[in-house]
């Protein structure tokens, strides 16, 4: 396994670059904070400053700029 070099029987794999082997565990896990990270990304952790101010500054290029349909816009000091 590339994460966590456990070694597996009668597996061999050629060294690839782009590719990594995982065993289940690790993939799973990975896979759970992939989750985790989208899910923060879209509505917010709620403790980083970011998170905290409740309103768009109203002069940064993102609150300046009108919003196109579907395309919203983040105040940059809320990112």
């Amino acid at each position: 396994c590339a994460s966590c070099q456990s070694l597996f029987p009668g597996v061999s794999l050629p060294p690839q670059r782009r590719c990594r082997w995982l065993c289940p565990d690790c993939r799973a896990r990975r896979r759970d904070f992939n989750r985790e990270q989208r899910f923060y990304k879209r509505v917010g952790c709620g403790t980083c400053q970011a998170c905290r101010i409740p309103e768009d500054c109203g002069i940064c290029s993102a609150c300046a700029r009108p919003a196109g349909p579907g395309r919203g816009r983040k105040c940059l000091l809320r990112r």
